[in-house]
């Protein structure tokens, strides 16, 4: 056991969040928490971390336990550099490094005993502590979390929020806590630091809690999952679709119970009051007490959240050609974005637009809307394409006006039209009049959702819409995008998302754009199938690289190359990892015979090499890729 939450209670004033909430950890278990937006998940999170008092209830951690927790909004040292701020969390490891490589300059200048004592001594805890891939894990681990070379000088105060929440969690993970709390791990992370992290996550050696609204996130990551509703927490088996199916059988139990129960309390309700005053009495006031006693006991049918209950429809159909980019590129400061794209969005295709971050998908959206000026080339929509637009984060919303207001004066709509619209989002009652600024996340979202419905396009073009939605409201889009009749162009993270709703996929990498015919999962699973044929992989949407100096037959000959240098160079870094694996058992055994200076120098070669050979493999795999998609296209 790792921790222990027993019979936990919360209230704000007379909203009481938690309620008898109890549950454990074990050592190396991977949980997750999942709820509505506003059941207490964050709060609960707090109280475990101890940032605020439950009122009620107990939390124990094991004798020792090593905790950290990545909030929502996560805090670095703005005095820091991102490099410095990341191996804090190495510090220790690094200062042996640094006094290590003070003692190896003594110990080749007449060494005193001491001074080989203290080296023997700090190196055989360097070692315990893998002290030797410190500093590469550090810098390993920003990069995974999409931190560029150039980048790790830049001062933490100059960061945006997502910047540094990225960094707070590459810190996290470098610390290897014992429990490692993480409240929405994803957001700000795009998909191949979101898979990486999965990655990591699963195969850690730690126990994770998680809070999260990702479905493939939770899938590939929760072994057992946590549900919070009502004030309560109920444990299911892992992994999430398993959980889904389990409640979803466990609530249709729960409402046939109900049901009999309430159609029995009827049947006796019936019973006492036609007979109460009659020569059956007794037998009336006998039914009376077992309906008393079967009500007070009975089961409540499990409640079903609100969700949406909107569409948005096409007005009109649009030409064949709904958007198209030619030759299109777009830089920002001398740093170059995206070129020679090449891309046709065609009437009635459905579009998932993805990439890492800073990559210039929203930017690519804008220059589509007219929004922005290309650098070179073109986009343009086609005939009659009437878009609607969904910024991210609803940007484009005036923070003074009332969501009302908004639909009025914004949309050209009646108040009572647009009161119903707004109660169709789960917009009511007085958050129909509170100023846009005051509506969380997930609000604003709705509204912006809301207004597209009201405007009808045919073109929809959405920079990532899920966030700030939870599970559930995020289902409830799906739904209303799977209706939606008209071209879809979806720029998201969700992977479940895209895998529901659209039909091609645009990943933009490396300056350039690759063109697949399927959903992410599709295009995903098409770059990792070992043995691929052209005309499964995906293709690089970029004309200059569809139109190769080379012949088929040169292109062939420089494949086969290609494979022999990467077979070539797999060779030589298994045989080098598999010295360094030798060499590191050595040290961790090194007698008196044994030259220990000799046997650091050789270590670091070694890493030095495979460093090298990782370089030049990585390159030629590239290489390798390009000239696959020559060959393709």
């Amino acid at each position: 056991m790792i921790l222990n939450v027993v019979d936990l209670k919360k209230a704000f004033g007379v909203d009481e969040i938690l309620r008898g909430v109890s549950f454990r950890i074990d050592n190396r278990e991977k949980v997750a928490i999942v709820g509505r937006n506003g059941t207490g998940k964050t709060t609960l999170l707090k109280i475990l971390t101890g940032e605020q008092e439950q009122d009620s209830g107990s939390v124990q951690f094991a004798r020792g336990v090593k905790v950290a927790y990545l909030r929502q909004e996560s805090q670095v040292d703005a005095l820091r550099s991102v490099l410095e701020e990341a191996e804090e969390a190495r510090r220790h490891v690094l200062e042996l490094a640094a006094r290590l490589k003070e003692l190896e300059e003594k110990l080749e200048n007449n060494p005193s005993e001491d001074d080989l004592e203290e080296y023997s001594r700090l190196h055989e805890h360097f070692f315990e502590a893998q002290g030797y891939s410190a500093e590469r894990d550090v810098r390993y681990v920003l990069q995974r979390m999409g931190f560029t070379e150039d980048e790790l000088d830049k001062p933490t105060s100059a960061l945006s929020g997502g910047e540094r929440t990225r960094l707070a969690l590459a810190r996290m993970l470098l610390e290897e806590p014992d429990l490692l709390i993480l409240d929405e791990p994803t957001n700000h992370l795009d998909l191949q630091a979101t898979e990486w992290l999965e990655g990591w996550i699963r195969s850690y050696l730690g126990a994770v809690l998680l809070v999260s609204h990702d479905r493939a996130f939770l899938q590939n990551t929760a072994e057992r999952i946590l549900e919070l509703r009502d004030g309560k927490v109920k444990s299911y088996p892992g992994p999430f679709d398993k959980f889904l199916k389990l409640r979803a059988e466990e609530e249709e139990r729960l409402a046939e119970v109900a049901r009999r129960q309430q159609e029995e309390i009827a049947k006796l309700d019936e019973y006492v009051r036609r007979f109460i005053n009659s020569q059956r009495t007794a037998q009336a006031r006998g039914r009376r007490k077992k309906m008393e006693k079967l009500a007070a006991s009975a089961i409540e049918a499990p409640k079903q959240g609100k969700g949406m209950k909107a569409g948005i429809k096409a007005a009109k159909r649009s030409g064949d050609v709904v958007v198209e980019c030619e030759n299109l590129g777009m830089a920002f400061g001398g740093q170059t974005l995206f070129k020679n794209l090449d891309w046709t969005v065609r009437i009635g295709e459905r579009w998932g637009v993805v990439g890492e971050n800073g990559s210039g998908k929203s930017t690519l959206v804008k220059l589509i809307l007219g929004q922005l000026e290309p650098a070179e080339g073109r986009a343009r929509l086609g005939t009659n394409v009437e878009a609607g637009y969904f910024s991210q984060d609803a940007e484009d919303l005036d923070p003074d006006e009332s969501p009302l207001d908004h639909l009025v004066w914004e949309c050209n709509m009646l108040p009572p039209d647009a009161r119903n619209l707004l109660g169709r989002f789960l917009i009511s009652g007085d958050d129909a009049m509170r100023p846009i600024k005051t509506l969380s996340g997930g609000e604003k979202n709705k509204l912006a959702l809301a207004a597209l419905a009201n405007q009808s396009p045919n073109l929809l073009v959405l920079d990532e819409p899920t966030n700030h939605l939870d599970m559930d409201s995020r289902e409830a889009l799906a739904g209303v995008l799977k209706e939606y009749r008209g071209t879809l162009i979806l720029v998201s993270h969700d992977r479940w998302l895209l895998e529901q709703v659209t039909d091609h996929t645009l990943d933009i990498r490396g300056w350039q754009g690759i063109l697949y015919p399927g959903n992410y999962a599709e295009y995903r699973a098409a770059v990792q199938k070992p043995g691929a044929q052209p005309a499964e992989q995906p293709r690089v949407a970029k004309a200059e690289a569809q139109k190769p100096a080379m012949t088929p037959r040169e292109i062939s000959k420089e494949i086969v190359k290609a494979e022999k240098t990467v077979a070539a160079l797999e060779l030589r870094i298994e045989s080098e990892e598999a010295a360094l694996a030798a060499l590191e058992g050595k040290l961790a055994r090194v007698s008196l015979d044994d030259d220990l200076l000799f046997l650091t120098q050789e270590h670091g070669l070694i890493q030095s090499r495979i460093s090298e050979l990782l370089t030049e493999w990585e390159s030629e795999c590239l290489r390798l890729e390009s000239l696959r998609n020559m060959q393709g296209a």
